[in-house]
């Protein structure tokens, strides 16, 4: 089974299929009602919380959705991915269930506790550079010279579809929803989010926010084509990615209503909010929405049902010291 797919647009069909494959994987996470936060926010405020998922973040998903399908060829080879961790961390666990070898390409000087995870999980790890594009030439060599099918982090029709199953369990749960948000790194989760939640209610708004220093969506949106751009340091890490897709960015051109941006002592800020008001840990690149929205650049109001994706709590104990002594 290939990832060919990818190219024609994700509908709703094939986020509800990608959901009854992924059942036995992961759980429903719930949908919590916070009104401490309202005040900060400026709306009615809901969290989806993706690290209650057995990986400790949303990736699951998506890489279950792709691995349901590999065929006794592919799985008899292993697969191989190019990650930050969280997604390294979904593709190690469903090889692991599934009794597949994986070996996954990490950057160096990674998150320890997202390190540690997939070390215990059993894959073998491969450390190379710091951008993305370095990470997934390597998995791409590893392919050719050992036979590995590629589990893409954000570029895989199935892996889309599998993040877009979110969407699916936010409006089971409150078919009310006025808008979701969604954090954007390499643009896989609003991809899939935006095209289920557009289909099941038009009227719902889809808004993506991604790191200040690293606009890769917004830049190329407004560019008019898919970019590689210059990149800062974020202590998002799982939104490092230097380039925008060429798929996610039709998607997103298509069914998201606005991309915003999340700075550095704004998302040390959110992270903090979470947990004194939330009573949620939350890692940085899950907390960007609410980071854009503390500083008012979401479009909403007192009134609107407004669902924050928190993607994962796979945290740096380090970087949790430097929020809580703020």
């Amino acid at each position: 089974m290939t990832s060919s797919r990818r190219y024609i647009m994700l509908e709703l069909k094939d986020v509800q299929d990608a959901y009854k494959r992924i059942r036995p994987y992961i759980i429903h996470t719930p949908l919590l009602r916070v009104p401490t936060l309202d005040e900060f926010i400026g709306c009615k405020v809901y969290l989806k919380p993706e690290m209650f998922q057995l990986t400790g973040s949303f990736k699951v998903r998506g890489a279950t959705s792709r691995m349901t399908l590999l065929t006794d060829d592919e799985r008899r080879n292993g697969v191989v991915t190019a990650s930050s961790g969280n997604h390294a961390k979904a593709v190690a666990y469903a090889a692991r269930k599934m009794g597949i070898k994986a070996t996954v390409v990490m950057p160096e000087g990674p998150n320890p506790a997202k390190l540690a995870g997939i070390q215990k999980l059993g894959a073998e790890i491969r450390f190379k550079g710091t951008q993305t594009g370095e990470r997934v030439a390597l998995a791409r060599q590893l392919v050719e010279e050992k036979g590995y099918t590629l589990i893409h982090s954000h570029a895989d029709f199935y892996v889309l579809a599998g993040q877009g199953t979110i969407a699916l369990e936010v409006l089971e749960d409150e078919p009310d929803m006025d808008v979701i948000v969604s954090p954007v790194g390499g643009g896989g989760l609003i991809s899939g989010v935006s095209t289920a939640a557009k289909e099941l209610k038009p009227s719902i708004r889809v808004f993506g926010v991604e790191p200040a220093s690293a606009p890769r969506y917004a830049k190329s949106l407004a560019d008019g084509k898919a970019l590689t751009i210059e990149t800062q340091y974020t202590i998002a890490d799982g939104t490092r990615c230097n380039h925008a897709d060429a798929g996610n960015l039709e998607i997103i051109r298509k069914r998201v209503d606005g991309l915003f941006n999340a700075s550095e002592d704004r998302i040390l800020a959110a992270m903090a909010l979470c947990i004194t008001e939330a009573k949620l840990v939350a890692e940085p690149s899950s907390v960007m929405g609410l980071a854009a929205a503390m500083d008012g650049q979401l479009s909403v109001n007192s009134t609107d049902k407004v669902c924050f994706i928190l993607t994962g709590g796979n945290n740096d104990l380090s970087l949790l010291d430097r929020v809580i002594h703020r």
